[in-house]
């Protein structure tokens, strides 16, 4: 597992992501199950802590994976 995932999957975790690093997004995007561009636009809502992003993007990451058409 990478530190990511483990970050993914504890609901408490107070990890930050670095949106400036493009490997980080595609590994958080990974481990989160949303794509990258789902992940930008929760950071740009709700910040770059992993609790947070989670909260937001709701159980799974389903929420961010949805396409608009």
């Amino acid at each position: 597992m990478t530190a990511e995932t483990n970050a993914a999957e504890d609901p408490e975790s107070e990890v930050h992501i670095d949106v400036a690093d493009r490997a980080a997004v595609e590994r958080w995007s990974r481990a989160l199950s949303v794509t990258d561009e789902a992940l930008c636009a929760a950071v740009q809502k709700v910040g770059t802590r992993i609790d947070r992003i989670k909260v937001y993007l709701g159980a799974g990451g389903s929420a961010g994976t949805q396409s608009d058409g």
